[in-house]
């Protein structure tokens, strides 16, 4: 499957986690998608309107939920499964403890709990054990993951979480699964450039802003990447920019400026991207 043969952004985003692009998947959902799931895509693309106003129903403009709606609208309308309940908060009589993001029925009457998230990971050797970070640097992979499987995988074990499963779905067994989905990001220089192998989205690099010129005479156009679609990647050079010693320069002053990393991709023609990219501040 290629989401770039779509053209609702959002149906390429859609494409793009039923092609399972994980980082951690504790569940195979390929054995849940309608085996006609491409031609539903198809026809969804030429007509995007339910998955349209889902998106627009959607409140938080955040990559998070932006993901989360599209996994609701997959499961609900791609897939065998069936949900049981989506977003269900635990609560005792003084604050709320968590979340449930999501119990499906499978066909044959198994429940199963999904901690769902996308996530974008930098490597940094010297941060082991938290050595895959977020572009913030305030998340990291061992965190995400210890996180989800140590307290929203086991919320339904507590007493709190066994009151709601009992009055939600009786005394059924609920298997729980961790999916982070996303990609990883290994740090580029010029040893290992020659490794980049274009259309593998699934792989990313970063860079810091004052090492980018040393690489930029391996591509040719750059573009930006606006949240949310960091996930299926666009080819065409609408919005892209021909990668000139002023357009280096002024993303090395801006980024820096703003001490956040940017999200690029980046080609070596006006053909293909070759690969996704973080420039990182040079304090990052």
């Amino acid at each position: 499957m290629n989401p770039n043969q779509f053209n609702s952004p959002y149906v390429q985003d859609l494409a793009w986690l039923v092609e399972g692009h994980y980082i951690v998947q504790d569940f195979d959902l390929n054995a849940y998608w309608y085996p006609d799931i491409m031609d539903r895509l198809m026809r969804l693309d030429a007509s995007p309107e339910s998955l349209n106003s889902a998106i627009s129903s959607c409140k938080s403009h955040f990559l998070g939920s932006y993901f989360e709606t599209l996994f609701s609208y997959a499961i609900r309308h791609l897939s065998t499964l069936k949900v049981v309940l989506e977003h269900i908060q635990i609560a005792n009589d003084t604050r709320t403890l968590g979340e449930v993001d999501m119990v499906v029925k499978t066909p044959d009457g198994q429940l199963h709990q999904f901690e769902i998230a996308i996530k974008f990971y930098l490597e940094r050797k010297d941060l082991a054990p938290h050595h895959w970070v977020g572009p913030n640097k305030n998340d990291s992979l061992l965190k995400k993951e210890t996180r989800a499987r140590e307290h929203q995988l086991e919320i339904l074990n507590t007493e709190e979480g066994r009151k709601t499963r009992h009055h939600l779905v009786g005394e059924q067994e609920i298997q729980p699964h961790l999916l982070i989905f996303g990609r990883l990001y290994y740090a580029l220089d010029e040893n290992n450039i020659t490794e980049i192998n274009g259309r593998n989205y699934d792989v990313g690099y970063w860079v810091r802003a004052s090492d980018f010129p040393s690489i930029t005479g391996n591509f040719s156009y750059m573009k930006l990447l606006e949240k949310p679609h960091w996930m299926a990647m666009e080819n065409e050079l609408n919005s892209a920019i021909y990668i000139s010693l002023q357009s280096v320069y002024s993303f090395i002053r801006i980024i820096n400026e703003d001490c956040r990393p940017s999200h690029f991709a980046l080609w070596h023609d006006n053909d293909q991207i070759n690969t996704v990219l973080f420039i990182v501040p040079d304090t990052w």
